[in-house]
């Protein structure tokens, strides 16, 4: 999952970059990384570099070029490496994108909230409206399209959703799309 929108309660601030609505943006960050040991032993998953990037900087250069406010990082396995790395600004893409830490695990050790759990203690740092993305998930093209928020923002939706295509090398995946949908 690259990427959805949600619905929750506060509010949100128009894009600079474009003068449409752009919503502040949560990055999953929590999780152990246990399919990539022993890399994960020793760093977060979300900062495995890949192309020379942080999987974590990856979405926050295209959150910034998107004009998003702020971003919200969970962090819980090894999770003081994240803030440490990436300090309280992202200064990519020619935007200053603020960051807030929202520590699932003070003690760093796994004990993690789960997705729910996490986005439930983050909520406050949010909006009524917030992107939602896997922070250990390599999407270089995707971008915070402030239209679309817009749109969501606008509708009766509690969330929507976009999926990626798994690679060649691996064909299956959590989701099917047929169509009857999901």
């Amino acid at each position: 999952m690259p990427s959805a929108l949600f619905s929750a309660p506060s509010t949100a601030v128009p894009s600079p970059a474009a003068g449409l609505f752009q919503p502040p943006a949560m990055l999953l960050a929590a999780g152990r990384g246990e399919r990539m040991r022993p890399l994960t032993d020793h760093c977060p998953k979300p900062l495995l570099a890949v192309q020379g990037r942080s999987l974590l900087q990856w979405h926050l250069q295209a959150l910034a070029q998107a004009g998003v406010p702020r971003a919200v990082i969970n962090t819980g396995w090894l999770g003081a490496q994240i803030p440490q790395r990436l300090g309280s600004v992202f200064a990519g893409a020619g935007a200053a994108l603020p960051l807030i830490y929202s520590d699932e695990d003070p003690s760093g050790q796994g004990s993690a909230l789960e997705t729910a759990g996490g986005i439930a203690r983050a909520l406050p740092q949010l909006g009524a409206v917030f992107w939602l993305a896997a922070g250990d998930v390599f999407a270089p093209d995707f971008t915070f399209d402030a239209a679309a928020a817009a749109a969501f923002a606008a509708s009766d939706q509690l969330a929507h959703l976009w999926l990626v295509a798994n690679p060649e090398h691996h064909p299956q995946g959590d989701f099917g799309l047929s169509e009857q949908g999901l």
